[in-house]
């Protein structure tokens, strides 16, 4: 049965990137084990190139489906899940602050002997957080980096702000249709959007999220962006309600070897006019 674009998110069907790719767990330094996602482009159209895929704040692999999808026939494809999602197999003492996130990409790229000069990151809203630190401390480099919706602060609803570093685990779950209204409300542009953000609440492990939340739902890290040196690509949708325009001009300033594309929407982003625009850019 062919399914719509919003059932494909509240039927909780499994991506079709996700039957197409290998999955693997690799072990970070600290005993901490993440999921990675693999495909390889066929020869025949391989552009000999590595995207290593890092989504936002607990992303599904649904919601970038379509881009995976149109990118398979072009890149080596590494989609990372950090560890705020539940597939990550957290060790006894783990820390989980941004340090230790962006950590986590530079040994992802080491394990997997990714050569920078081959390299695509993508990220996407807390991704982009993670991949400007690292590039911020020259943990990693690549040839070329993305960042679409970049975010100085994640972006919850007020309420949930507070309680996801101090409230018991099962009681987060108490508010999560609460959570659910705002998305619907107030921070979705389309009904498709709203279902990937209410998978994304659905699927919550809110053990994890308390873990790494503690670390980064409170400050701004404006001068985490400010600190990076090499030349980035923002990816703005001044449309989209959910990341915030103003911020992400914001950082455009404070980065001052970034340049600006704006792709106008969510859907957009989140489309093969993506893989367009990548494809375009390692050609320059």
């Amino acid at each position: 049965m062919n399914l719509s674009a919003e059932e494909r998110f509240t039927k909780f069907e499994q991506a079709k990137y996700e039957k197409e790719a290998s999955e693997k767990y690799l072990i970070m330094s600290d005993g901490s084990e993440l999921r990675i996602l693999q495909t390889s482009a066929p020869e025949e159209t391989r552009e000999d190139f590595t995207l290593l895929m890092i989504p936002g704040w607990g992303s599904v692999v649904q919601g970038w489906d379509d881009v995976l999808l149109a990118a398979v026939p072009y890149f080596d494809i590494v989609y990372l899940e950090t560890r705020e999602k539940g597939s990550c197999k957290l060790a006894k003492k783990a820390r989980c602050d941004l340090d230790r996130l962006s950590s986590d990409i530079k040994e992802v790229i080491e394990q997997l002997n990714v050569k920078k000069e081959k390299l695509i990151i993508f990220s996407s809203s807390f991704g982009s957080l993670m991949v400007a630190h690292g590039l911020a401390l020259n943990k990693f480099e690549a040839f070329l980096p993305v960042l679409v919706g970049a975010e100085a602060r994640i972006d919850l609803p007020s309420f949930t702000r507070f309680l996801i570093p101090w409230f018991p685990p099962f009681l987060l779950n108490m508010f999560m249709p609460l959570a659910k209204f705002w998305i619907k409300k107030f921070k979705s542009e389309d009904a498709v959007q709203a279902a990937k953000y209410i998978r994304v609440f659905e699927e919550a492990d809110a053990r994890k999220w308390q873990k790494v939340g503690k670390h980064v739902v409170f400050k701004w890290f404006w001068d985490v962006y400010e600190q990076v040196e090499d030349r980035v690509l923002l990816i703005g949708m001044e449309e989209d309600k959910y990341h915030e325009l103003d911020q992400i001009k914001e950082i455009s300033k404070l980065m001052k070897n970034s340049y600006y594309i704006d792709m106008r929407t969510n859907k957009n982003t989140h489309s093969n006019k993506m893989v367009d625009v990548l494809r375009e850019q390692i050609k320059e």
